[in-house]
């Protein structure tokens, strides 16, 4: 059996500039190398640009037989609630449903994406993703060129609240993720999804982020205030705790991922995302 069999490679995918790690091992991966590769934005297809130097990166890093896992930026993506998915009869109704969540809000454009639901609790709404129909096609044709196998695409959101849920249990709550000139939020109360919500944001995004989650609570019927929990990697150290100044009616704590061997929070921010996707 060849020994890349073992052997991971994780794409970050952002619209200036694609993140790679390699890693070994199973359960405890360890990586060994890692870069960070910028490119020019395509103002007309947000995307374009990253998936352009992806196929150079693929040869660079030797990539054949290769496993290999792509997150995508919250900034290429689109969420949605879909409140009652229990009522789809089969997988055609729900696709269906799917799409109507997301037209209701952008129109025909969603003939065009490629929409995706996560496991949902029986008897509660889903949380839905959606990207570009040609993105996904244009990163599978180039990972095959270079002989890897593409074993899952993660939305940055589902892929951050997943690997840090055990820290997540609270009956009602709020999940903001920050990534650079971006906040997606999802909010869940008595274990069902609620709101999802994305934000353009700036470095003073922490004085607005109060503003941000009141709103939120209204409109995923919180109706009161809950626990905050901030997943900020990619911004903080893993110790930084004084990044938001949400006022005395927000519990505001830190969530924060185990990093693997050959990373470090301080010295590794950028690679966060893509640590996320490892384990």
């Amino acid at each position: 059996m060849s020994r890349l069999w073992r052997d991971r490679l994780v794409l970050a995918i952002y619209p200036d500039r694609v993140v790679w790690l390699h890693a070994t091992g199973g359960l405890h991966p360890h990586v060994t190398a890692k870069d960070t590769i910028s490119c020019a934005v395509d103002k007309a297809t947000s995307w374009r640009g990253a998936l352009s130097i992806l196929p150079e990166i693929l040869r660079s890093v030797q990539a054949g037989g290769m496993r290999v896992t792509a997150m995508l930026s919250n900034r290429l993506l689109r969420y949605a609630i879909v409140p009652n998915p229990d009522s789809a009869r089969n997988r055609e109704e729900l696709d269906v449903l799917t799409r109507h969540a997301f037209e209701r809000a952008h129109g025909d454009v969603v003939a065009g994406w490629d929409v995706r639901l996560s496991d949902a609790a029986p008897g509660h709404p889903a949380l839905a993703s959606a990207v570009d129909r040609e993105l996904v096609v244009t990163l599978r044709d180039a990972v095959a060129a270079s002989g890897a196998r593409l074993i899952s695409i993660q939305p940055y959101l589902m892929a951050a609240f997943n690997h840090l849920h055990r820290t997540l249990r609270t009956p009602n709550g709020i999940f903001v993720l920050a990534e650079p000139e971006r906040l997606s939020l999802l909010a869940w109360k008595q274990a069902g999804w609620c709101g999802v919500q994305q934000v353009y944001a700036i470095n003073d995004w922490g004085s607005s982020l109060p503003s941000i989650l009141d709103r939120l609570t209204i409109t995923a019927g919180l109706h009161d205030h809950h626990s905050l929990r901030l997943c900020a990697p990619e911004l903080v150290d893993g110790e930084s705790g004084d990044l938001v100044s949400a006022g005395n009616d927000w519990e505001v704590q830190m969530a924060k991922p185990a990093w693997p061997s050959g990373l470090t929070p301080i010295q590794d921010r950028v690679f966060a995302g893509a640590m996320l996707v490892l384990s």
